[in-house]
């Protein structure tokens, strides 16, 4: 029987190949009512998950398809089936699908998989991995299918000693971001430097070591977030309003974030 966690690995990775079906081609760019940007590959990939999701009798919230009844549930999927469609529509290949599941207004299990690199982060029960070449290995779980090895895909920033590292959003880099970074961050870590990341991949470096804080004021959502807050929590890392410090609160009424800041702790 399927755990929870493979369930929602083969249905990203399903997702996954939609959304390269879509991309192949000249397809057009939507608005939605609150004008973010929206593909048939955002919708293919939505129903695809639901549907693979459908055996664990869990309820199924998506950016795509939001139930009235989705700040009552208590367990459920989260699902972004495609984060960072912005960078799909210029095709600069910094999109994932992020799914995860929601335990009393926390994020418990998370996967994130990035389908242009074949790259497979997850986290469940307190525990995160990283897999890459992914899509051909017919036990997605399986540490021993001949999968790369997370050491070989570090970046050479991920290197120690590199400088402190900042992530901003590539398409949503607001004033307030930069402010914060000035005001907190530079005065601690006068070298600091700035990086720009598309969709859930800059939890995914934060995650894996490759930079040190990620500071968001723009509008996410809550799906943007919860497969890659569950990872990095899993990786030792923090995901925290800055109004208050308190982590990300999932199942609210309304589903927009406030401004948060992701990190996690150096280890030299």
């Amino acid at each position: 029987m399927e755990t929870l966690l493979q369930y929602a690995i083969s249905a990203a990775l399903e997702a996954g190949q939609a959304i390269m079906e879509v991309y192949a081609t000249p397809f057009e760019v939507y608005a939605k009512d609150d004008d973010s940007p929206v593909t048939q590959a955002d919708l293919r990939a939505s129903n695809i998950i639901k549907e693979m999701l459908k055996p664990t009798e869990l309820p199924f919230v998506s950016e795509e398809d939001i139930p009235s009844a989705r700040s009552q549930y208590k367990r459920y999927w989260l699902v972004d089936p495609l984060d960072g469609t912005a960078e799909f529509a210029k095709r600069n290949g910094e999109f994932t699908v992020n799914i995860a599941l929601i335990d009393d207004k926390q994020p418990v299990l998370g996967v994130i998989y990035a389908p242009v690199t074949d790259q497979l982060w997850y986290a469940e029960s307190g525990m995160w991995n990283y897999e890459c070449g992914i899509s051909r290995c017919d036990s997605p779980v399986s540490s021993d299918a001949g999968l790369c090895p997370y050491s070989a895909l570090r970046t050479p920033n991920s290197a120690f000693p590199r400088p402190f590292t900042v992530l901003v959003s590539r398409s949503h880099r607001t004033p307030e971001v930069d402010a914060y970074i000035n005001k907190v961050l530079r005065p601690a870590h006068p070298d600091l430097v700035i990086d720009t990341q598309g969709s859930s991949l800059k939890f995914a470096r934060l995650a894996e070591g490759s930079a040190d804080v990620y500071v968001c004021f723009s509008k996410t959502k809550e799906w943007d977030t919860a497969a890659a807050d569950a990872i990095l929590r899993a990786a030792g890392g923090k995901v925290l309003r800055i109004s208050d410090g308190q982590p990300l609160e999932y199942g609210k009424a309304e589903y927009p974030n406030p401004p948060f800041v992701a990190w996690k702790p150096r280890k030299e």
